[in-house]
């Protein structure tokens, strides 16, 4: 009934580490005072916050965007450099506060130094120019004796920082971004930006926006294709019921796959390769006093499991993804003044980025499967999928060979299942057992108990021919030494 095989001799494809990325925006408490809080004891000189780099630093964060989201659809980069105490502060048309630009370019940059992160940044087509959007690129990569590349370096930078992906815009389709285009608009624009940052410096790539509309995404691969290495997709889902949040880890992968047919089906140039960026998704649903603080549930952590693992087997198709954000607004982390907890949502990363392999391998699932309908949170479009699994799973490798890590994902509520699992060449060992779960489906962590959702490391044995019985409503990640 429920069985998995695995042929570690047959790699499938590379992974890319890329879909392990996150998003910073200069929205609710997710920089000030979460990325960064000076002052606070728990900051460092630079006024990150001490606990939250450690957190961020165990997920191995390979991509880091900013600043928006929205907020980069009015954001003026050259307000947040230079002298702190001289920058000007700014009323923020996307999110209604008051931005100070204490945290600007440079300390994002060097937050993704501290971390290990490419940055990736997204630059304002609402109130921006061209020219601006070519200055900022001029000051992050210039290498010669230009002004903003010499503006880098009277403060304090003297290498270029080399980022290597921007994005041409934030959700322009939507009448909520400042300077919202058509279509035709938009393509133009993109094409533009993309052309002529690419004439500044040819190594960088650029991720255009993309949405629901295949109108839109047509229309913006026809023109700006021959300019682009990837066309964008956002994806919020959650619902109280939680077969309903789970399987729209199925409704993603339809949307990503019909995305995907429309790159194919476009008019860019035969030898040009688009892929797609998700570079915002997440569990957005609750009506939380400001709307942005969700209190993450294991079926949240779930949800976020079923997405890591769908993205290892179509990475070669999405290789970057960004989980939408990082700290407290829709955080995976939480923080409050006196520390901070990791919430389901973090723990999946936790559990997936640390403990799988470079290459996919050949993996083939058998499980019953459901039926469900339901509707999306911001549109309110009503949806149907079929076919959802009870179990899925991933098989990864790393690149010498020497660690094989079978990622299994029991989404069933009520009961634990047994799963007869092959795997090819393994010989009968003890291999350790890395399991996400807690006490019932809407179970959180909280800064009071902040381990009511964690991992768990189990000793199990494996060999060519095993049986395991998976926890419901658990992931599970078995990781085998290939000695």
């Amino acid at each position: 009934m429920y069985s998995v095989k695995v042929d570690p001799g047959k790699i499938v494809k590379p992974v890319s580490r890329y879909i392990y990325g996150h998003f910073i925006e200069h929205l609710g408490r997710c920089i000030y005072g979460g990325v960064y809080e000076e002052g606070s004891p728990l900051s460092d000189h630079r006024g990150f916050r001490k606990d939250v780099l450690d957190a961020v630093k165990r997920l191995k964060v390979p991509l880091l965007r900013w600043p928006g989201g929205n907020f980069a659809s009015n954001y003026h980069w050259k307000d947040g450099i230079g002298p702190k105490d001289e920058r000007p502060a700014r009323f923020d048309l996307a999110w209604q506060q008051i931005e100070t630009n204490r945290f600007g370019t440079d300390e994002f940059l060097e937050y993704c130094r501290e971390i290990g992160a490419e940055p990736y940044i997204c630059v304002n087509l609402g109130t921006g120019t061209l020219d601006e959007a070519l200055h900022w690129l001029e000051y992050c990569n210039g290498k010669g004796n230009t002004y903003y590349a010499n503006l880098r370096r009277k403060y304090g930078h003297v290498e270029p920082y080399g980022v290597k992906f921007w994005g041409i815009g934030n959700e322009m389709y939507g009448e909520w971004q400042v300077g919202h285009m058509t279509a035709e608009e938009y393509a133009k624009t993109a094409k533009e930006y993309a052309k002529w940052m690419k004439v500044m410096d040819p190594s960088i790539k650029t991720v255009a926006v993309g949405c629901d509309d295949p109108e839109w995404n047509l229309k913006v691969l026809n023109v700006a294709g021959p300019y682009i290495d990837y066309i964008s997709y956002h994806f919020y889902t959650g619902s109280e019921d939680y077969y309903e949040t789970v399987s729209t880890v199925y409704l993603l992968r339809e949307r990503l796959i019909g995305l995907k047919k429309l790159i194919d089906m476009s008019q860019k140039p035969k030898d040009r390769e688009v892929k797609i960026a998700l570079d915002e998704w997440n569990v957005w649903y609750r009506a939380t006093s400001d709307g942005l603080e969700e209190p993450y549930e294991l079926k949240d952590g779930l949800f976020a499991c079923g997405v890591l693992i769908m993205l290892q087997k179509m990475s070669d198709t999405v290789p970057i993804a960004n989980l939408a954000q990082l700290v407290n607004a829709l955080g995976a982390i939480h923080t409050e003044k006196n520390g901070l907890y990791l919430t389901p949502v973090y723990k999946a990363f936790e559990l997936l980025a640390n403990h799988s392999g470079d290459n996919l391998v050949e993996t083939h699932v058998e499980t019953e499967t459901y039926a469900i309908e339901g509707k999306m949170f911001f549109t309110k479009i009503p949806f149907r999928i079929d076919n959802v699994p009870y179990i899925d799973a991933s098989a990864t490798i790393s690149a010498d060979g020497k660690k094989l890590y079978l990622a299994v994902l029991n989404y069933r509520k009520e009961d634990a299942v047994k799963v007869s699992i092959t795997i090819k060449g393994v010989a009968e060992k003890t291999a350790r057992a890395y399991v996400l779960t807690g006490p019932d489906v809407n179970a959180k962590n909280t800064i009071e108990q902040p381990s009511v959702v964690d991992i768990a490391v189990e000793q199990i044995r494996v060999g060519p021919e095993f049986s395991c019985l998976f926890k419901p409503f658990s992931c599970t990640v078995i990781e085998i030494d290939r000695d």
